[in-house]
């Protein structure tokens, strides 16, 4: 038995309308999508998406094939469907929350606690939006991207009305948004979801630490020297496996994950399938060892350079600028770990996830050495606001324009630490994006 929004799993069946005349052609039919959207819910809880059919929809829900069929085109059409109405209820209860309360901040953190408490009693529901929706493929990941849209767009206007935050950019807005998915999407995921109310304040806090930066944080964005971008590095020119890897990159970021073909990465990396098959199993396959080898190389690239700073501030700031600059002359690569991985699903996730921390965990050990009051959910929730930022990025700007958020990124990563006016200048005085910032406040310039 799966609790959801439309009631218990194993009485959906009871709530068919009975027949005759008594409930129009509008009831019945919302009755019947009310019960199939709780069935999913609960296959999603049971099962998992990809392991749930159409069959067990109409098994548990009592509707009939006829009229699935008549409301959805398939399974992951209800899925989207579901969804949407699922976050639309969400939304609701949220934007209710920031129209009451006498304080404005009480407000917004009221509106926070909301959200919390429905994915603490629903989360199964919770769940299947914000975990399974990336196993259900592109179509049912839009409703979530809106939605984080959206609570970003609310977020912006909640904190603009707290005093010292009046101002506040929506790129801080998703920044905060993003951490707080972050924290969210890991419990839900490792079934620990009864840990969020606890961590409420720790991140309310940490939500707090950004106010508007005092100092642009927008840098310009170098070229590539002579004919280095787009160019093969020489190893993998000798390495069908490197060669594989990067051509399931660039089909990727080309189709998207979805319509990607053992075919079209084949023709990406000029080898043959037979090739493909002698190194790989299959798609999912290379996926993981594509997320592992760019994470590897991204740590490669950030690391060295970071251990050259003169303290720890400094190292953030070059690392993170190290990495903008990697993606952006790894376009295909960053494309892939930034954007398509949500098509890819939660495993996938994982994979990216686990060289991002490894990153974050070498950055901000020597932070939290000097600030202990600093909540340890800080370093999960600055992970996910990184993610939140470049997604956006890369998804209007392109991964080559990525090297202009680095001082955005240092901002975000440093300011929980060492307070909004220090981060906003060792973030404008980065080495690493092409240009400088004199230390008397004065706009970057190339």
């Amino acid at each position: 038995m799966v609790g959801t929004p439309w009631g218990e799993s194993i009485g959906l069946r009871q709530r068919r309308l009975p027949p005759g005349r008594g409930a129009s052609a509008e009831e019945a039919a919302r009755n019947q999508r009310e019960r199939l959207f709780a069935a999913l819910v609960a296959a999603c809880e049971e099962r998992g998406y990809e392991a749930s059919s159409v069959a067990d929809l109409l098994d548990l829900s009592g509707v009939s094939s006829k009229s699935f069929y008549q409301h959805f085109a398939d399974k992951q059409d209800c899925f989207r469907a579901a969804t949407e109405e699922l976050i639309a209820g969400m939304l609701t209860v949220v934007e209710a929350r920031l129209e009451q309360g006498a304080a404005t901040e009480q407000r917004a953190r009221s509106a926070f606690e909301a959200f919390v408490d429905l994915v603490v009693e629903q989360p199964a529901a919770a769940r299947m939006v914000l975990v399974e929706a990336y196993a259900a493929g592109e179509p049912a990941v839009v409703p979530v991207r809106r939605a984080f849209d959206e609570f970003a767009r609310l977020g912006r206007l909640a904190f603009n009305q707290i005093p010292g935050h009046e101002g506040t950019p929506l790129e801080i807005a998703r920044a905060i948004v993003g951490g707080f998915f972050q924290v969210i999407y890991v419990r839900l995921q490792a079934r620990r979801e009864r840990e969020l109310p606890g961590l409420v304040p720790e991140l309310w806090e940490w939500a707090r630490s950004f106010p508007p930066p005092p100092r642009e944080l927008r840098a310009p964005v170098r070229r590539a020297v002579g004919n280095a971008a787009g160019r093969m590095p020489p190893f993998a020119t000798r390495s069908a496996e490197q060669r594989i890897i990067r051509g399931f990159a660039e089909s990727v970021a080309e189709r998207g994950y979805a319509k990607a073909t053992i075919a079209s990465i084949a023709s990406a990396a000029s080898v043959s399938q037979q090739t493909f098959y002698e190194l790989f199993e299959d798609k999912a396959d290379v996926l993981a060892a594509a997320l592992d080898s760019s994470g590897a190389q991204m740590l490669a690239a950030a690391l060295p350079a970071a251990r050259r700073a003169r303290d720890w501030p400094h190292a953030v700031s070059i690392a993170l600028g190290t990495t903008c600059d990697f993606f952006a002359a790894e376009p295909a690569f960053a494309r892939l770990r930034m954007v398509e991985v949500y098509a890819a699903g939660p495993a996938a996730i994982a994979i990216r996830d686990r060289s991002g921390a490894d990153l974050l965990g070498s950055l901000l050990g020597p932070a939290y050495d000097g600030a202990p009051a600093v909540a340890p959910i800080v370093a999960e929730a600055t992970l996910g606001a990184i993610y939140g930022v470049v997604y956006e990025q890369v998804s209007t700007g392109g991964p080559e324009s990525l090297p202009r958020i680095a001082p955005l990124l240092t901002y975000v990563a440093l300011a929980p630490f060492v307070g909004a006016e220090r981060a906003s200048a060792e973030a404008t005085l980065s080495l690493t994006s092409g240009w400088r910032l004199k230390r008397d406040g004065g706009r970057p310039g190339a």
